[in-house]
Protein backbone atom coordinates (compact mmCIF):
# COMPACT_ATOMS: atom_id res chain seq x y z
CA UNK A 1 0.00 0.00 0.00
CA UNK A 2 2.94 2.06 0.74
CA UNK A 3 4.98 1.46 -2.72
CA UNK A 4 1.56 2.23 -4.30
CA UNK A 5 0.85 5.31 -2.19
CA UNK A 6 4.33 6.71 -3.28
CA UNK A 7 3.99 5.97 -6.92
CA UNK A 8 0.78 7.42 -7.93
CA UNK A 9 1.60 10.84 -5.46
CA UNK A 10 5.23 10.35 -8.12
CA UNK A 11 2.40 9.80 -11.19
CA UNK A 12 0.19 13.17 -10.17
CA UNK A 13 3.16 15.14 -9.35
CA UNK A 14 5.24 13.56 -12.32
CA UNK A 15 2.76 15.39 -14.76
CA UNK A 16 2.03 18.67 -12.52
CA UNK A 17 5.84 19.37 -13.00
CA UNK A 18 6.29 18.63 -16.82
CA UNK A 19 2.93 19.40 -18.27
CA UNK A 20 1.23 21.91 -15.37
CA UNK A 21 -1.68 21.08 -13.05
CA UNK A 22 -4.57 21.12 -15.68
CA UNK A 23 -3.52 18.38 -17.82
CA UNK A 24 -3.12 15.76 -15.07
CA UNK A 25 -6.58 14.36 -15.30
CA UNK A 26 -5.66 13.97 -18.72
CA UNK A 27 -2.56 12.59 -19.41
CA UNK A 28 -3.68 9.76 -16.99
CA UNK A 29 -6.75 8.79 -18.66
CA UNK A 30 -5.35 8.88 -21.69
CA UNK A 31 -1.89 7.21 -20.76
CA UNK A 32 -3.92 4.89 -18.69
CA UNK A 33 -2.57 1.24 -19.81
CA UNK A 34 1.36 2.61 -19.19
CA UNK A 35 0.65 3.99 -15.17
CA UNK A 36 -1.11 0.17 -14.75
CA UNK A 37 1.95 -1.46 -16.67
CA UNK A 38 4.45 0.48 -14.29
CA UNK A 39 2.45 0.32 -10.90
CA UNK A 40 2.47 -3.22 -11.56
CA UNK A 41 5.67 -4.10 -12.50
CA UNK A 42 7.40 -2.51 -9.75
CA UNK A 43 4.65 -3.86 -7.02
CA UNK A 44 5.65 -7.22 -9.29
CA UNK A 45 9.49 -6.98 -8.64
CA UNK A 46 9.49 -5.56 -5.05
CA UNK A 47 7.11 -8.99 -4.37
CA UNK A 48 9.69 -10.94 -6.43
CA UNK A 49 12.37 -9.71 -4.63
CA UNK A 50 10.83 -10.20 -0.96
CA UNK A 51 10.70 -6.57 -0.17
CA UNK A 52 6.91 -7.53 1.39
CA UNK A 53 7.64 -10.42 3.61
CA UNK A 54 6.50 -9.87 7.09
CA UNK A 55 9.58 -10.82 9.00
CA UNK A 56 12.14 -8.62 7.74
CA UNK A 57 15.90 -8.62 8.52
CA UNK A 58 16.12 -4.78 8.04
CA UNK A 59 19.77 -4.00 5.38
CA UNK A 60 20.05 -0.61 3.69
CA UNK A 61 22.18 -2.33 1.09
CA UNK A 62 19.09 -5.05 0.30
CA UNK A 63 16.48 -2.18 0.32
CA UNK A 64 18.72 -0.53 -2.38
CA UNK A 65 19.09 -3.31 -4.18
CA UNK A 66 15.88 -4.61 -4.44
CA UNK A 67 14.63 -0.91 -5.05
CA UNK A 68 16.99 -1.08 -8.23
CA UNK A 69 15.86 -4.52 -8.88
CA UNK A 70 12.27 -3.30 -9.55
CA UNK A 71 12.84 0.00 -11.09
CA UNK A 72 15.01 -1.74 -13.61
CA UNK A 73 12.33 -4.87 -14.14
CA UNK A 74 10.04 -1.96 -14.88
CA UNK A 75 11.82 0.03 -17.43
CA UNK A 76 12.85 -3.53 -19.29
CA UNK A 77 8.86 -3.85 -19.53
CA UNK A 78 8.23 -0.61 -20.26
CA UNK A 79 10.62 -0.63 -22.99
CA UNK A 80 9.02 -3.97 -24.56
CA UNK A 81 5.22 -2.84 -24.63
CA UNK A 82 6.61 0.53 -26.28
CA UNK A 83 8.44 -1.14 -28.89
CA UNK A 84 5.84 -3.63 -29.55
CA UNK A 85 3.04 -1.32 -29.98
CA UNK A 86 5.29 1.59 -31.69
CA UNK A 87 4.71 4.38 -28.84
CA UNK A 88 5.87 5.42 -25.74
CA UNK A 89 3.56 3.70 -23.21
CA UNK A 90 4.35 7.10 -21.07
CA UNK A 91 6.53 10.13 -22.31
CA UNK A 92 10.14 9.75 -21.47
CA UNK A 93 9.94 12.93 -19.19
CA UNK A 94 6.83 11.87 -17.16
CA UNK A 95 8.44 8.50 -16.52
CA UNK A 96 11.53 10.24 -14.95
CA UNK A 97 9.73 12.40 -12.74
CA UNK A 98 7.72 9.82 -11.61
CA UNK A 99 10.60 7.52 -10.97
CA UNK A 100 12.24 10.07 -9.26
CA UNK A 101 9.71 11.30 -6.76
CA UNK A 102 8.85 7.38 -6.01
CA UNK A 103 11.86 6.43 -5.37
CA UNK A 104 12.63 9.69 -2.97
CA UNK A 105 9.20 9.09 -1.28
CA UNK A 106 9.71 5.01 -1.25
CA UNK A 107 13.10 4.75 -0.02
CA UNK A 108 12.79 7.70 2.82
CA UNK A 109 9.05 6.07 3.63
CA UNK A 110 10.85 2.54 4.11
CA UNK A 111 13.73 3.88 5.78
CA UNK A 112 11.34 5.24 8.76
CA UNK A 113 9.11 1.98 8.64
CA UNK A 114 12.10 -0.81 9.17
CA UNK A 115 13.98 1.51 11.74
CA UNK A 116 11.51 3.26 13.71
CA UNK A 117 7.55 1.98 12.94
CA UNK A 118 8.45 -1.34 12.90
CA UNK A 119 10.72 -1.13 16.39
CA UNK A 120 8.31 1.03 18.02
CA UNK A 121 5.09 -0.51 20.61
CA UNK A 122 3.18 0.70 18.33
CA UNK A 123 3.45 -2.71 16.39
CA UNK A 124 4.78 -4.94 19.18
CA UNK A 125 3.75 -8.19 18.58
CA UNK A 126 2.58 -9.96 22.03
CA UNK A 127 3.52 -13.42 21.77
CA UNK A 128 3.41 -16.63 23.79
CA UNK A 129 4.76 -19.77 23.94
CA UNK A 130 3.60 -23.04 24.89
CA UNK A 131 6.40 -24.55 26.75
CA UNK A 132 9.33 -23.70 29.62
CA UNK A 133 12.30 -26.46 28.54
CA UNK A 134 14.91 -25.94 26.11
CA UNK A 135 13.12 -25.43 22.84
CA UNK A 136 10.66 -22.43 24.45
CA UNK A 137 13.77 -21.05 25.49
CA UNK A 138 15.39 -21.13 22.35
CA UNK A 139 12.36 -19.63 20.64
CA UNK A 140 12.43 -16.86 22.68
CA UNK A 141 15.84 -15.87 21.71
CA UNK A 142 14.81 -16.65 18.09
CA UNK A 143 11.74 -14.28 18.11
CA UNK A 144 13.07 -11.52 20.06
CA UNK A 145 16.12 -11.34 17.67
CA UNK A 146 16.98 -7.28 16.75
CA UNK A 147 17.12 -8.14 13.27
CA UNK A 148 13.11 -9.69 13.35
CA UNK A 149 10.94 -7.40 12.26
CA UNK A 150 8.04 -5.94 13.82
CA UNK A 151 9.57 -6.34 17.29
CA UNK A 152 8.28 -9.26 19.45
CA UNK A 153 8.08 -9.68 22.55
CA UNK A 154 7.32 -12.79 24.92
CA UNK A 155 4.76 -12.22 27.49
CA UNK A 156 4.70 -15.59 29.15
CA UNK A 157 5.65 -19.26 28.71
CA UNK A 158 2.88 -21.90 29.77
CA UNK A 159 3.39 -24.76 31.44
CA UNK A 160 0.98 -27.66 30.77
CA UNK A 161 2.50 -29.82 33.39
CA UNK A 162 6.08 -30.87 32.02
CA UNK A 163 7.94 -29.47 34.43
CA UNK A 164 8.69 -30.58 37.74
CA UNK A 165 7.84 -29.90 40.50
CA UNK A 166 11.15 -28.73 41.61
CA UNK A 167 11.50 -27.20 38.77
CA UNK A 168 8.10 -25.05 39.53
CA UNK A 169 9.75 -24.04 43.12
CA UNK A 170 12.76 -22.97 41.52
CA UNK A 171 11.29 -19.67 39.80
CA UNK A 172 8.00 -18.00 38.35
CA UNK A 173 10.14 -16.30 35.39
CA UNK A 174 12.64 -16.62 32.17
CA UNK A 175 14.63 -14.24 30.71
CA UNK A 176 11.76 -11.42 32.26
CA UNK A 177 8.51 -13.22 30.87
CA UNK A 178 6.63 -14.85 33.41
CA UNK A 179 5.87 -18.83 33.31
CA UNK A 180 1.90 -19.35 33.89
CA UNK A 181 0.80 -22.68 35.04
CA UNK A 182 -2.53 -24.12 33.15
CA UNK A 183 -4.66 -27.00 32.83
CA UNK A 184 -5.80 -28.06 29.05
CA UNK A 185 -8.76 -27.25 29.81
CA UNK A 186 -8.13 -23.35 31.53
CA UNK A 187 -5.69 -22.50 28.35
CA UNK A 188 -8.02 -20.58 25.81
CA UNK A 189 -8.98 -18.51 29.02
CA UNK A 190 -5.45 -17.55 29.95
CA UNK A 191 -4.42 -17.14 26.55
CA UNK A 192 -7.28 -14.54 25.69
CA UNK A 193 -6.62 -13.12 28.99
CA UNK A 194 -2.96 -12.31 27.97
CA UNK A 195 -3.91 -10.48 25.20
CA UNK A 196 -1.30 -11.66 22.59
CA UNK A 197 -1.44 -12.13 18.80
CA UNK A 198 0.80 -14.90 18.59
CA UNK A 199 1.05 -18.38 19.83
CA UNK A 200 4.22 -20.22 19.41
CA UNK A 201 4.57 -24.28 20.59
CA UNK A 202 7.41 -25.03 21.76
CA UNK A 203 7.08 -28.14 23.87
CA UNK A 204 9.75 -30.38 24.21
CA UNK A 205 8.27 -33.73 24.11
CA UNK A 206 6.06 -33.11 20.97
CA UNK A 207 3.74 -36.48 21.14
CA UNK A 208 1.94 -34.46 23.42
CA UNK A 209 1.28 -31.67 20.80
CA UNK A 210 -2.33 -33.66 19.11
CA UNK A 211 -3.88 -32.73 22.69
CA UNK A 212 -3.45 -28.87 21.96
CA UNK A 213 -5.47 -29.14 18.65
CA UNK A 214 -9.03 -28.62 19.46
CA UNK A 215 -7.79 -25.51 21.88
CA UNK A 216 -5.20 -24.17 19.56
CA UNK A 217 -7.72 -24.62 16.55
CA UNK A 218 -10.51 -21.77 18.09
CA UNK A 219 -7.98 -19.18 19.76
CA UNK A 220 -6.42 -19.58 15.80
CA UNK A 221 -10.27 -19.08 14.51
CA UNK A 222 -10.75 -16.64 17.15
CA UNK A 223 -7.84 -14.29 15.61
CA UNK A 224 -4.82 -14.83 17.18
CA UNK A 225 -1.74 -16.48 15.20
CA UNK A 226 -1.07 -20.42 15.70
CA UNK A 227 2.56 -21.27 14.64
CA UNK A 228 4.06 -24.88 15.21
CA UNK A 229 7.37 -25.96 16.22
CA UNK A 230 8.42 -26.27 12.45
CA UNK A 231 6.83 -23.47 10.78
CA UNK A 232 8.54 -21.52 13.67
CA UNK A 233 11.49 -22.53 12.74
CA UNK A 234 11.00 -22.22 8.65
CA UNK A 235 9.09 -18.90 8.84
CA UNK A 236 11.78 -17.18 11.75
CA UNK A 237 15.02 -18.90 11.14
CA UNK A 238 14.77 -19.68 7.17
CA UNK A 239 16.26 -23.50 8.16
CA UNK A 240 14.26 -27.11 8.12
CA UNK A 241 15.00 -28.14 11.62
CA UNK A 242 16.52 -32.21 11.47
CA UNK A 243 15.35 -33.58 14.91
CA UNK A 244 11.25 -31.81 13.51
CA UNK A 245 11.31 -33.91 10.03
CA UNK A 246 9.81 -37.11 9.54
CA UNK A 247 9.32 -39.49 6.28
CA UNK A 248 5.42 -37.99 6.57
CA UNK A 249 6.84 -33.98 6.86
CA UNK A 250 9.04 -35.14 3.55
CA UNK A 251 6.54 -36.63 1.29
CA UNK A 252 3.75 -34.29 2.12
CA UNK A 253 6.92 -31.09 1.42
CA UNK A 254 7.57 -33.12 -2.20
CA UNK A 255 3.87 -33.09 -2.87
CA UNK A 256 3.67 -29.43 -2.16
CA UNK A 257 6.78 -28.61 -3.71
CA UNK A 258 6.48 -26.54 -7.33
CA UNK A 259 9.42 -27.57 -8.76
CA UNK A 260 7.74 -30.19 -11.12
CA UNK A 261 5.88 -27.09 -12.98
CA UNK A 262 8.38 -24.85 -12.84
CA UNK A 263 11.49 -27.11 -14.09
CA UNK A 264 11.28 -26.02 -17.28
CA UNK A 265 10.98 -22.41 -16.34
CA UNK A 266 13.66 -22.75 -14.13
CA UNK A 267 15.89 -23.93 -16.60
CA UNK A 268 15.06 -21.45 -19.47
CA UNK A 269 16.39 -19.15 -16.70
CA UNK A 270 19.35 -20.60 -15.35
CA UNK A 271 20.22 -20.62 -19.40
CA UNK A 272 19.52 -16.72 -19.34
CA UNK A 273 21.35 -15.64 -16.61
CA UNK A 274 24.14 -18.02 -17.73
CA UNK A 275 24.56 -16.35 -21.05
CA UNK A 276 24.34 -13.08 -20.15
CA UNK A 277 26.43 -13.32 -17.10
CA UNK A 278 29.16 -15.01 -19.48
CA UNK A 279 29.14 -12.07 -21.60
CA UNK A 280 29.32 -9.18 -18.73
CA UNK A 281 31.93 -11.38 -17.17
CA UNK A 282 34.40 -12.22 -19.45
CA UNK A 283 36.64 -9.71 -19.17
CA UNK A 284 36.88 -10.21 -15.54
CA UNK A 285 37.36 -14.37 -16.05
CA UNK A 286 40.21 -13.30 -18.75
CA UNK A 287 41.77 -11.38 -15.86
CA UNK A 288 41.65 -13.90 -13.48
CA UNK A 289 42.81 -16.77 -15.88
CA UNK A 290 45.61 -14.28 -15.98
CA UNK A 291 46.09 -13.78 -12.50
CA UNK A 292 46.05 -17.25 -11.53
CA UNK A 293 48.72 -18.33 -14.09
CA UNK A 294 51.35 -15.69 -13.27
CA UNK A 295 50.99 -16.55 -9.68
CA UNK A 296 52.40 -20.12 -10.36
CA UNK A 297 53.21 -20.30 -14.15
CA UNK A 298 53.59 -24.23 -13.55
CA UNK A 299 49.79 -24.97 -12.88
CA UNK A 300 47.19 -25.02 -14.64
CA UNK A 301 44.58 -22.56 -14.61
CA UNK A 302 41.25 -24.79 -13.76
CA UNK A 303 40.42 -27.12 -11.54
CA UNK A 304 37.95 -29.77 -12.27
CA UNK A 305 36.91 -32.28 -9.63
CA UNK A 306 34.11 -34.85 -9.62
CA UNK A 307 31.07 -33.57 -7.90
CA UNK A 308 27.33 -35.72 -7.38
CA UNK A 309 24.88 -33.59 -9.01
CA UNK A 310 21.38 -34.73 -9.71
CA UNK A 311 19.86 -38.19 -8.48
CA UNK A 312 23.50 -38.77 -8.20
CA UNK A 313 25.06 -38.67 -11.21
CA UNK A 314 28.84 -37.76 -11.04
CA UNK A 315 29.63 -34.82 -13.23
CA UNK A 316 33.01 -32.58 -13.34
CA UNK A 317 32.82 -29.34 -11.50
CA UNK A 318 34.44 -26.44 -13.08
CA UNK A 319 36.74 -23.78 -10.87
CA UNK A 320 39.58 -21.58 -10.78
CA UNK A 321 42.85 -23.16 -8.93
CA UNK A 322 42.58 -21.71 -5.69
CA UNK A 323 45.30 -24.39 -4.12
CA UNK A 324 48.43 -25.69 -4.69
CA UNK A 325 48.87 -28.05 -7.33
CA UNK A 326 49.49 -31.20 -5.10
CA UNK A 327 47.05 -29.90 -2.15
CA UNK A 328 45.65 -33.39 -1.86
CA UNK A 329 48.69 -36.15 -3.76
CA UNK A 330 49.80 -37.16 0.31
CA UNK A 331 46.02 -36.32 2.16
CA UNK A 332 43.44 -37.80 -0.57
CA UNK A 333 40.13 -35.89 -0.34
CA UNK A 334 39.80 -33.88 2.75
CA UNK A 335 37.60 -30.42 3.87
CA UNK A 336 39.03 -27.37 3.02
CA UNK A 337 39.19 -25.41 6.66
CA UNK A 338 39.86 -21.60 7.18
CA UNK A 339 42.97 -20.75 7.15
CA UNK A 340 43.95 -23.58 4.94
CA UNK A 341 47.42 -23.77 4.32
CA UNK A 342 47.15 -25.47 1.02
CA UNK A 343 45.13 -22.90 -0.32
CA UNK A 344 47.64 -19.80 -1.95
CA UNK A 345 47.23 -16.29 -1.70
CA UNK A 346 45.41 -15.54 -5.14
CA UNK A 347 43.21 -18.27 -4.34
CA UNK A 348 42.52 -17.15 -0.96
CA UNK A 349 41.28 -13.33 -2.31
CA UNK A 350 39.30 -15.52 -4.93
CA UNK A 351 37.55 -17.52 -2.43
CA UNK A 352 36.56 -14.60 -0.48
CA UNK A 353 35.18 -12.75 -3.28
CA UNK A 354 33.71 -16.21 -4.91
CA UNK A 355 35.49 -15.31 -8.37
CA UNK A 356 36.69 -18.90 -8.30
CA UNK A 357 32.95 -20.20 -9.24
CA UNK A 358 32.67 -18.25 -12.22
CA UNK A 359 33.52 -20.69 -14.34
CA UNK A 360 30.39 -22.81 -13.69
CA UNK A 361 28.35 -20.76 -15.45
CA UNK A 362 29.77 -23.76 -17.82
CA UNK A 363 28.13 -26.49 -15.92
CA UNK A 364 24.91 -24.25 -15.73
CA UNK A 365 25.24 -23.96 -20.08
CA UNK A 366 25.14 -28.16 -19.56
CA UNK A 367 22.66 -28.63 -17.60
CA UNK A 368 24.74 -30.12 -14.79
CA UNK A 369 24.03 -26.90 -12.58
CA UNK A 370 21.69 -24.31 -11.77
CA UNK A 371 22.25 -20.64 -11.13
CA UNK A 372 20.45 -21.44 -7.39
CA UNK A 373 20.72 -24.71 -5.70
CA UNK A 374 22.56 -27.39 -2.85
CA UNK A 375 25.92 -26.77 -3.24
CA UNK A 376 27.18 -30.67 -5.03
CA UNK A 377 29.65 -31.86 -2.52
CA UNK A 378 32.50 -34.31 -3.50
CA UNK A 379 31.50 -38.42 -3.95
CA UNK A 380 33.62 -39.29 -0.85
CA UNK A 381 32.09 -36.85 1.23
CA UNK A 382 28.76 -37.96 0.47
CA UNK A 383 29.35 -41.46 1.04
CA UNK A 384 30.15 -40.10 4.41
CA UNK A 385 27.46 -37.81 5.25
CA UNK A 386 24.84 -40.19 4.48
CA UNK A 387 25.88 -42.23 6.83
CA UNK A 388 26.16 -40.13 9.87
CA UNK A 389 23.11 -37.10 8.93
CA UNK A 390 19.54 -38.59 8.14
CA UNK A 391 17.70 -36.85 4.85
CA UNK A 392 21.50 -35.73 3.50
CA UNK A 393 20.59 -37.64 0.02
CA UNK A 394 17.50 -35.59 -0.27
CA UNK A 395 19.77 -33.03 -1.59
CA UNK A 396 20.37 -34.98 -4.55
CA UNK A 397 16.58 -34.49 -5.81
CA UNK A 398 17.14 -31.26 -6.75
CA UNK A 399 20.05 -29.53 -9.57
CA UNK A 400 22.96 -28.19 -7.42
CA UNK A 401 23.74 -24.73 -7.50
CA UNK A 402 26.48 -22.03 -7.93
CA UNK A 403 24.81 -20.64 -5.07
CA UNK A 404 22.12 -21.38 -2.23
CA UNK A 405 20.32 -20.58 0.91
CA UNK A 406 22.72 -22.62 2.57
CA UNK A 407 25.72 -20.27 1.48
CA UNK A 408 23.70 -17.28 2.37
CA UNK A 409 22.75 -18.04 5.70
CA UNK A 410 25.28 -20.09 7.05
CA UNK A 411 29.29 -19.41 7.31
CA UNK A 412 31.84 -21.77 5.81
CA UNK A 413 31.94 -25.20 7.49
CA UNK A 414 34.53 -27.93 7.67
CA UNK A 415 33.14 -31.05 9.81
CA UNK A 416 29.86 -32.84 9.73
CA UNK A 417 28.27 -30.73 12.19
CA UNK A 418 28.05 -28.06 9.72
CA UNK A 419 26.72 -30.33 7.20
CA UNK A 420 24.40 -31.06 9.09
CA UNK A 421 23.25 -27.58 10.02
CA UNK A 422 23.34 -26.51 6.34
CA UNK A 423 21.26 -29.48 5.22
CA UNK A 424 18.94 -27.53 7.11
CA UNK A 425 18.91 -24.75 5.14
CA UNK A 426 19.24 -26.88 2.21
CA UNK A 427 15.85 -28.67 2.54
CA UNK A 428 14.24 -24.94 3.61
CA UNK A 429 15.19 -24.01 0.14
CA UNK A 430 13.84 -27.18 -1.57
CA UNK A 431 10.62 -26.96 0.34
CA UNK A 432 9.87 -23.66 -0.49
CA UNK A 433 11.68 -23.21 -4.15
CA UNK A 434 10.49 -20.58 -6.14
CA UNK A 435 11.23 -17.92 -8.20
CA UNK A 436 11.05 -15.32 -5.77
CA UNK A 437 13.23 -17.22 -3.91
CA UNK A 438 15.95 -18.01 -6.28
CA UNK A 439 16.08 -14.27 -6.77
CA UNK A 440 16.24 -13.13 -2.99
CA UNK A 441 19.33 -15.64 -2.52
CA UNK A 442 20.89 -14.23 -5.73
CA UNK A 443 20.37 -10.86 -4.49
CA UNK A 444 21.65 -11.65 -1.44
CA UNK A 445 24.85 -13.53 -2.88
CA UNK A 446 25.64 -10.11 -4.21
CA UNK A 447 25.70 -8.26 -0.72
CA UNK A 448 27.73 -10.90 0.63
CA UNK A 449 30.55 -10.72 -2.66
CA UNK A 450 30.66 -6.98 -1.51
CA UNK A 451 30.38 -6.88 1.96
CA UNK A 452 30.65 -10.07 3.60
CA UNK A 453 28.61 -12.69 5.32
CA UNK A 454 24.98 -11.49 5.85
CA UNK A 455 23.55 -11.39 9.34
CA UNK A 456 21.60 -14.88 10.37
CA UNK A 457 19.06 -15.37 12.92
Amino acid sequence: MMDLACLVIGGVLGVALRFGGDEIVEYVFRNLDGWLLLFGCVILANYLAGSYRIQYTFSRFNLLVTWAFSLVFALLIISIFSYTWFHMVLGRGVLALTIGIYSFLSLGLKLLVYRSLFRSDLLLCRTVIIGTGERAQAVQKTLEHAYVLPVHKVIAFIDIGQRSDEERRSGGFIDGAAIVTSSLEGLNEIIRSLGVALIVVGLEDLSTVPRLYPHLKRLRFEGAEVVMPLDMAEIYSGKTPLDLINEEEMMHATLECRLPAGRRLKRFVDVAIAIVALILLAPVMLLVAMVVRLSEPTGPVFYCQQRVGLFGRLFSIMKFRTMRVDAESESGAVWAMKGDPRITPVGRFLRMTRLDELPQIFNVLRGEMSIVGPRPERPEFVEQLSKEISWYEERENVLPGITGWAQIRYPYGSSVEDSRRKLEYDLFYMKHMSMSLDLQIILRTLRIVLLGMERTL
